[in-house]
């Protein structure tokens, strides 16, 4: 279990460092002038990645703090922390957010669909 906390945290870091050099790119691109469509373009990448990182850490959460605090008899405490934390992330909370384990933008399960647009 060791090495695989290592190696998400190992993800974690790695995206995050990606994320800064990103950073610093659009910092140049505004400094620069650049256009804002592609700097817009740019910090949505930048979004994505940081939405990513976010669900490798909850994952890591899930698995080793939050699963301990719940076999402590903590669990309603941990789930309190844990809806405070995600409530403001709009890709676990979001109108599109598919917390039962579908793909963001996909219909969840048993979700009616408008077909007359079609």
């Amino acid at each position: 279990m060791g090495d695989e906390i290592t190696a998400k945290k190992s993800s974690a870091l790695n995206r995050l460092k990606t994320v800064r050099g990103h950073l610093d790119g659009i910092i140049r691109m505004v400094e620069s002038d650049a256009y804002c469509v592609d700097v817009m373009k740019q910090i949505s990448a930048v979004q994505s990645s940081l939405e990513r990182v976010n669900r490798v850490m909850l994952h890591n959460h899930l698995e080793t703090c939050f699963s301990a605090a719940v076999l402590d008899g903590r669990g309603q405490a941990a789930i309190e922390e844990l809806i405070d934390a995600v409530k403001f992330t709009p890709a676990l909370t979001g109108p599109h957010a598919q917390l039962g384990g579908g793909a963001v933008g996909e219909p969840a399960v048993g979700e009616l669909t408008d077909t007359s647009a079609v």
